[in-house]
């Protein structure tokens, strides 16, 4: 039995799709992935299965692929090992199963638009569920990225920051990264709060002291 390639598609755009990830997209018979990938990705030829809230039915399908002697991909937004599937993939399949091709996530290209070094920073996820880890991370850290839902949540989640007594924080709000309505907001806790006009759906967070803000 081969093994199944987790392929890391970046954060939307073509642009930001590595050629080792075309390779295996392109060399796979079967994909497993998001509606949106599958529809831009997948070639005429190659099978497909859409990712829904059914994890079970999604490892039932690629296990049987694989004994066919299928070659199956999974299509992974951003790059798969961070709050991507392949820690879902690791509860039900060995490391020597899983061969992982990585790809940008929307937190590299974030930390790149507004031109800052990101090695020392905290990366959380807000994105399906609640604000504990993300609240803590930035009451206590200098530099911190959230992956978080679209409004209103940016704004509930600076909201507690505020309730919390959080220190004065500039935040930048990066919407639709990689996509054509991409957009970078500038915000102090107070203003994203008060929940200002966002129409994006992908959203990332970055939190900054104001000695970190670009430019500075």
């Amino acid at each position: 039995m081969g093994r199944i390639k987790v392929v890391g598609v970046g954060p939307g755009a073509a642009a930001y799709l590595t050629g080792a990830a075309r390779e295996a997209v392109a060399s796979a018979d079967t994909l497993v992935g998001g509606s949106r990938h599958l529809g831009s990705l997948a070639a005429p030829n190659q099978e497909v299965f859409a990712l829904t809230g059914d994890l079970a039915a999604a490892i039932a399908f690629i296990r049987a692929r694989m004994a066919a002697g299928r070659e199956v991909a999974v299509l992974a937004t951003g790059d798969p090992g961070l709050f991507g599937i392949l820690a879902a993939l690791r509860r039900h399949f060995s490391p020597d199963e899983l061969l992982v091709i990585p790809g940008v996530s929307a937190v590299q290209l974030a930390f790149a638009r507004l031109a800052l070094p990101w090695d020392d920073a905290v990366v959380v996820s807000a994105h399906g569920r609640d604000n504990r880890a993300a609240l803590q991370a930035v009451l206590g850290q200098a530099k911190v990225a959230v992956f978080t839902d679209p409004p209103p949540a940016p704004a509930t989640l600076a909201g507690e920051l505020l309730a919390a007594g959080a220190a004065p924080r500039e935040v930048y709000l990066l919407g639709d990264l990689s996509y054509p309505g991409e957009a970078v907001y500038r915000y102090s806790l107070a203003e994203l709060a008060a929940g200002p006009a966002c129409p994006h759906r992908q959203v990332v967070l970055v939190f900054l002291t104001p000695r970190e803000e670009p430019g500075r």
